[in-house]
């Protein structure tokens, strides 16, 4: 996956799941996320800059 991150904003410009893995993407104007599934397992992938320089955080579930 790679973001282009700006001093104030992002974006996607890629991102390709893996072998058995499923992808969806959500923006808005101060975020994105991408998650991806495989079964029961999630990975959610979040690039925020509502309240300052953009940022990643990576969460699974």
């Amino acid at each position: 996956m790679v973001f282009d991150l700006g001093k104030t904003s992002a974006s996607l410009v890629s991102a390709t799941p893996g072998a058995g893995w499923s992808m969806q993407v959500w923006k808005t104007e101060s975020w994105i996320r991408v998650e991806f599934a495989s079964g029961a397992d999630r990975v959610s992938v979040f690039c925020t800059w509502h309240d300052g320089p953009p940022r990643v955080e990576v969460g699974t579930y």
